[in-house]
């Protein structure tokens, strides 16, 4: 798909992600946010709407952080260039803007009532009572950088769009008779009898000579090459090094543990159970029949509230004040047993009951002197530690070398002899120095003989500079090194030959018309016949045939003969059935068929709407824009 991404950029406004136009236009979509114009800044123009730069950065930014999450690791905005994201977006923006001007030569208008209904259903903005809150509506727009007028623009225009599509959408019906043709290719089942062939139960492999081994290193050399090292050498100033120099007092520590109180105080909590109703008048109702003298679950189920609602458990009085600060109030005054009266928050209308207290508790300094002290120390050796590397800054701006620099403030330099990007050395083992993986990072941005400027490391406890003194560029190892994997590989090479010799014969024995099973027999291999299976291998056991394999034996007739090479075996199998498929519209698989069909014919329409909308309204792409988002 990515490869697609980057050859597309001359239709790619025609072709950008048409399901995703079907399947969802949610409230958070682009929308109108490029309405305006400004030429100078605008990466696409789609008739007289401009896609400003401001919208195509923001766009990318999203879609770097969420493919960063998808790969559990930070995407580059180079990366994310070289993956065709920055084509991807721009195809994006201008489908959107294509949509709207669609729904804008039709005069679509979306009503306020209508925006308020739509707004109103969206989950987003529910509290734990399942209503519309618009205190957490105001919250989660501010949250996401939308002001109240935007998001309901937003709104609007994605409605208005999906009115526009929905005749598209809607009005597509698969002829049964295709649905029919497609599902009789997809569910056709075949059998096949196999003969597995295992290297490693292939008898007398002969040993490897001294002149294979070479011929083999030296053809396979891309599997026994040395990475590029680098010889390197830094100094690095550590605060956890600093601390260790530092002496503090009984009252330094005194000081710091009543400064920091809060963090070793574990607040009261109580243990709560509510009432939970929309209106006063049946709170009221609902506090009579709990004094009264029912149980709390009898009353909920009695006046209609929320049984899953009932028991909250545990609250601070800040997790309470959240609620309001009457409710935190009311409630921490309360003994153990004891009920609210009726009480309001954004939530609706309460009664509260105090199941059980569990007291505030409060670490003595005894059990936490050790780890703060620590900490003192920690604190002041960070302040200790920007001055150092100010002054180290200093002395290298002023001409110094590394190692005069150090030795001047008091600092040993750090030296490894080779080191490769993955932070090992030559013997496979990683380099022991501190903050090895920032050194490495910034060392592999670097030329022979250069230096980085002072660079904080990513935990904030440290600052470094580093130096590269030698690159080693990649080279083939000898072979007396890595001779055992020379060997290994050899070997196996070997038994996947003589396997697809093996296999030569059992294909004209078997398509001689031996079966399947003698064939096996006299060879000394197992045969067996496969469950049935569709083409796209449902059915089988994992890793029971090769793709390719199961490929053949859905384009040859019965007793036709296939053979592959999978995973440490050759698979040598004859067709043996085949079952065509029984049409049932009532099962998943057929109403998956039809879905698809339905999905594929909706996107043939759309990108004829596409082709259309831009003939009529034009779009331009500036290239130069788009280059300098990056």
């Amino acid at each position: 798909m990515l490869e697609f991404m980057r050859k597309a950029s001359k239709t790619i406004f025609i072709k950008a992600f048409l399901g995703l136009l079907i399947l969802s236009f949610a409230a958070w979509g682009i929308g109108d946010i490029f309405r305006g114009r400004a030429a100078s800044t605008a990466v696409a123009t789609v008739g007289e709407t401009d896609i400003p730069l401001e919208a195509y950065r923001a766009e990318f930014a999203r879609e770097l952080q969420r493919i960063s999450q998808i790969f559990g690791q930070d995407i580059t905005r180079e990366q994310g260039k070289a993956m065709g994201l920055g084509n991807m977006l721009v195809g994006r923006l201008v489908q959107n803007a294509l949509i709207n001007e669609g729904a804008n030569d039709l005069g679509l208008l979306v009503s306020d009532t209508t925006v308020v209904e739509e707004i109103k259903r969206n989950p987003e903005f529910f509290n734990q009572a399942g209503q519309f809150d618009r205190n957490i509506y105001i919250n989660t727009l501010t949250r996401s950088g939308f002001t109240e007028n935007r998001y309901i623009a937003h709104v609007r225009t994605n409605m208005a769009r999906q009115q526009y599509l929905a005749p598209v959408r809607d009005g597509v019906v698969p002829p049964k008779h295709l649905i029919g043709a497609l599902y009789a290719h997809a569910a056709e089942q075949r059998t096949a009898d196999v003969i597995r062939i295992e290297h490693s139960a292939i008898p007398n492999v002969p040993a490897p000579s001294a002149s294979d081994l070479s011929t083999y290193h030296q053809d396979h050399a891309a599997n026994f090459m040395a990475p590029e090292y680098r010889r390197i050498t830094a100094v690095v100033l550590q605060a956890a090094t600093i601390a260790n120099t530092i002496t503090i007092s009984e009252d330094d520590i005194q000081a710091a543990y009543d400064e920091r109180e809060a963090e070793y105080l574990t607040p009261e909590k109580r243990t709560l159970r509510q009432v939970l109703v929309n209106d006063e008048d049946t709170a009221q109702k609902a506090k009579s029949l709990l004094d009264g003298g029912k149980t709390i679950a009898e009353v909920a189920a009695e006046v209609g509230a929320n049984t899953a609602m009932v028991d909250i458990g545990d609250f601070t009085s800040a997790d309470a004040a959240n609620l309001s600060a009457d409710i935190a109030t009311a409630i921490f005054a309360l003994p153990k047993g004891g009920r609210t009266d009726v009480l309001s928050s954004p939530l609706g209308w309460h009664v509260f009951e105090v199941v059980d207290i569990t007291p505030s508790v409060v670490k003595p300094l005894s059990e936490v002197r050790d780890d703060l002290a620590q900490a003192v120390k920690l604190d002041r050796a960070l302040n200790s530690l920007f001055e150092l590397s100010n002054k180290l800054e200093d002395l290298l701006g002023g001409g110094q070398t590394f190692e005069e620099a150090a030795n001047e403030l008091g600092l040993s330099t750090t030296r490894i002899a080779a080191v490769d990007a993955s932070g090992n050395g030559p013997d496979g083992q990683p380099a022991q120095t501190p903050y090895l993986t920032d050194l490495i990072k910034e060392a592999f941005k670097l030329g022979d003989g250069q230096d980085s400027t002072l660079i904080e490391a990513t935990d904030g406890q440290a600052f470094f500079v580093v130096r590269v003194d030698g690159i080693t560029a990649p080279a083939l190892r000898p072979l007396d090194s890595v001779m055992t994997q020379v060997t290994q590989a050899w070997s196996s090479q070997k038994r996947a030959d003589m396997a697809a010799e093996i296999v030569k014969s059992v294909e004209q024995r078997i398509e001689s018309g031996e079966t399947v099973a003698d064939v096996a027999k006299a060879l000394g291999f197992a045969a067996s016949t496969t469950r049935s299976f569709t083409r796209d291998g449902k059915g089988l056991a994992q890793n029971a045939l090769p793709a390719e394999v199961v490929q053949s034996l859905f384009n040859m007739d019965i007793g036709g003969v296939t053979a592959a090479e999978g995973t440490g075996a050759h698979t040598v199998a004859r067709l043996a059935s085949i079952i065509p498929a029984n049409p049932d519209e009532t099962s998943a698989a057929y109403r998956t068929v039809a879905d698809q069909a339905l999905s594929d014919m909706q996107n043939d329409l759309l990108t004829q709407l596409s082709v259309a909308l831009e003939g009529m309204h034009g779009v331009t792409l500036n290239q130069k824009v788009i280059n300098e988002a990056y």
